[in-house]
């Protein structure tokens, strides 16, 4: 006891010493931000005073150029001031959170390391005070207990002991306490933390990060990581901590904000993680959904079914046979079959699928069509279908060019002899010309440019032609009902996301709006989120859109809606991918759900899955049933209000489609407080809501409700899918409701 206080005195002693350099470090970096700002101001004043009497002429620009590289500086100085003064804000709120005493083999020497969000370095001793959980050394925190063990700092790998560890709760500046970690007790923390309530937003592990992820988030050495997890593995807590750990590492391949990209399941889930760079002091990075590449690719005239609406469209679909051929037909278009396909289309099309004529100026034919499609076949493979026809353009107007010297004559006399245009020959000769010009450009621009949404159009509407680019490849059984009814829907106003999606392949595949491929090459790191929904068509899109990037790729095979998966998906996306090399992790710990919750929702998965609960208990989750509608929503009303006085922050409802949320919700909305959260919504899951399964993907709540789980809504492998998500989402309480026959996908569960 009397060394426990001891250490006390001593940790409190070191901890105020912190505070009182941070603060110091703060009101100096607060001093000079004012310096530098009203140093900017004045060299601006400086500037315009002089630019007012001589910008005009050479001499006087260049004296303005004197004062770029003092604007330059002073902008630098005040943006990097600016993020010091944040870091020393967040460091005064929690300085450090953990500490490793750490003796090296070869140089004997023991260091206190005090592990924080930030770095603080002591300008007068000369010595790092806090180290960045991202700096090589605090992975010793992360990966090893006391005894041997090594960290990989830039000039080689580092042998030693670690002596102590130790791990410290400190909230708001004030510091609450200290313990010396083993797995035991480090353990009793992690399980303090996540009994707590959800946040409305994901939050920070750095104090909780397992080995595992440790590993996932430091891997510099693979182009590609795919990470499959089960649900509350932390999958896209490692995913934004790897996006930290990347902008902080190395020098002269550091990325930068605008150098990564997030691909999100829904926007919801785009709101849900946006405070955890913030909070690790980095700058947000842009978050996509897939249907933002598309709307940035495609035409505007172009309008698609978006990605939840489609998927809404099947799990609501009440007709069995509609809905077969409807997710027949967009896995067919997804696939590698079809992939195949339109590969084999793009290089037909300059050999039978562009309608050349002839270009005939003064009344006489310059090229024949025979001539410029040979011409377009004799050009650079290398280049891009639209790029050569944009060069058969220019060869075209070249020749025109010349033959335009001759031609005018010609007009001159013929408006001359015009009784008409007796006074303004000459304009109306130039009119002419301009006319003539611009009718032969567009005859040529008839056939020069390409228009992927009417090219794939042609390849469902003229007879055989998908047939005919099919040899070797496995069509669907009841591909003429596919074709069918691919015909119709492209004949509608509104395309599917499959057609979509495969238009802006086929526009990759011939060049066309290159604008969009620009915009995203210049990306270096793509994180892929929720990967088990995409298909090979998706992957094809990435791989063209992002050539020079590396991926990050976070799934569950388990957590498919409307399509069935298996570990074969990541020998698929490594094989379209391509990188130069990759790695895959398994991660089979769940930290969300109580061991109760988890061993309840493993139901609905393969008896063979491994899995492994963070040992969390909790109640035993109940399937209720009630006698009609009226009473299943009675049942649902009081366990709702239930959660909420046992004090759960967020209590969500779950409904298998949206159809059933709005139902559920125009029946609740009178009787109690409560919120329904549709696709676009601004992110509140604060008190009792409504939400379907879809949307709640990648979230998580203290209490969820899973609503109508009788036979009639959920009996195939597809719901069996959505069960498993809908039961994963809960941290502390799950029940599930039904009126009529339950649904025979459950073997196991209490019922009520």
């Amino acid at each position: 006891m009397e060394n426990f206080e001891q250490e006390q005195t001593v940790e409190l002693a070191h901890y105020h010493n912190i505070r009182q350099i941070l603060s110091e470090q703060l009101e100096e970096a607060k001093n000079n931000s004012v310096k530098n700002r009203e140093a900017l101001r004045e060299t601006n004043k400086e500037m315009w005073e002089n630019a007012s009497h001589s910008a005009d002429d050479f001499d006087g620009a260049i004296g303005l150029s004197q004062f770029y590289q003092p604007l330059a500086s002073n902008a630098f100085a005040i943006e990097s001031g600016t993020k010091k003064i944040k870091l020393y804000e967040r460091l005064l709120q929690s300085a450090y959170f953990a500490r490793i005493d750490f003796c090296t083999k070869e140089e004997e020497w023991r260091e206190a390391v005090y592990i924080g969000r930030g770095t603080l370095f002591h300008d007068i001793d000369e010595k790092i005070l806090i180290y960045d959980w991202r700096s090589p050394i605090a992975s010793l925190f992360y990966r090893f207990e006391t005894g041997n063990a090594y960290y990989d700092a830039p000039g080689g790998r580092i042998s030693g002991d670690i002596t102590l560890k130790r791990q410290y709760e400190i909230k708001k500046g004030v510091f609450k306490y200290f313990f010396d970690a083993d797995v035991q007790i480090a353990d009793e923390f992690l399980r303090k933390l996540l009994s707590g309530n959800a946040s409305t937003k994901m939050k920070t592990i750095v104090e909780t990060i397992q080995r595992d992820q440790d590993i996932a988030i430091r891997n510099m050495s693979h182009d590609l990581l795919m990470v499959q997890g089960i649900a509350g593995s932390g999958k896209t807590s490692i995913a934004l901590h790897r996006v930290a750990y990347l902008k902080y590492q190395g020098l002269s391949n550091r990325l930068q904000s605008s150098d990564i990209i997030i691909l999100s399941p829904n926007t919801l889930f785009e709101q849900y993680i946006s405070n955890v760079l913030p909070e690790l002091g980095e700058d947000e990075v842009k978050s996509v959904v897939f249907d933002d590449l598309l709307r940035n690719s495609l035409s505007d005239k172009i309008t698609f079914c978006t990605r939840y609406d489609q998927t809404e469209q099947l799990i609501s679909c009440e007709n069995a046979t509609e809905k077969e051929l409807k997710k027949q037909a967009m896995t067919f278009k997804m696939s590698e079959a079809f992939v195949k396909i339109l590969d084999r289309y793009e290089k037909e099309v300059p050999l039978s699928h562009i309608s050349f004529t002839d270009i005939e100026y003064d009344g006489k034919v310059i090229f024949t069509a025979q001539q410029l499609k040979e011409r377009l076949l004799q050009m650079n493979e290398s280049m891009s279908l639209a790029v050569k026809m944009s060069h058969l353009r220019w060869y075209i107007f070249e020749e025109i060019h010349e033959l335009r010297k001759e031609r005018m004559p010609k007009l001159l006399r013929q408006t001359r002899e015009d009784p008409e245009h007796i006074y303004d020959w000459e304009e109306y000769a130039r009119e002419l010309s301009i006319e003539e010009s611009t009718q032969l450009a567009q005859r040529v621009d008839g056939f020069i440019k390409l228009n992927g949404f009417a090219l794939y159009k042609k390849l469902f509407i003229k007879e055989g032609l998908l047939e005919s680019l099919s040899d070797g490849v496995v069509l669907p059984g009841n591909i003429n009902e596919i074709l069918d009814y691919s015909k119709e829907r492209l004949s509608g106003n509104i395309l599917e996301n499959e057609d979509a999606l495969a238009i802006m392949y086929l526009q990759m595949l011939i060049g066309e709006n290159t604008m969009a491929n620009e915009v995203y090459r210049p990306i270096r790191q793509v994180i892929i989120d929720e990967a088990q929904d995409y298909y090979t068509l998706h992957f094809k899109i990435i791989k063209g859109l992002f050539p020079n990037a590396r991926f990050t790729v976070l799934g569950d095979i388990n957590q498919t809606i409307e399509k069935q998966e298996n570990m074969d998906l990541y020998e698929r996306i490594t094989e379209i991918l391509k990188p130069k090399s990759s790695c895959l992790m398994v991660m089979n710990k769940s930290f969300r759900c109580t061991k109760e919750i988890l061993n309840f929702s493993m139901q609905f998965l393969d008896e063979d899955t491994p899995f492994e609960s963070f040992n969390r208990s909790g109640d035993v989750p109940l399937i209720i049933e009630a006698k009609n509608t009226e009473l299943l929503d009675e049942k649902v009303m009081k366990e709702a209000i239930y959660s909420e006085k046992q004090g759960f922050a967020s209590i969500a409802i779950l409904c298998k489609d949206l159809k059933a949320a709005e139902g559920l919700y125009e029946r609740l909305k009178e009787k109690i407080e409560i919120h329904l959260v549709r696709s676009g919504d601004n992110l509140n899951t604060a008190g009792i809501f409504i939400i379907p399964i879809t949307m709640s993907k990648g979230l998580e709540f203290d209490s969820v409700l899973v609503y109508g789980v009788d036979e009639s809504h959920y009996h195939t492998k597809d719901d069996k899918k959505l069960l498993y998500i809908a039961s994963t989402r809960a941290l502390h309480r799950l029940n599930l409701f039904y009126t009529g026959e339950k649904s025979s996908i459950f073997q196991g569960g209490i019922q009520k």
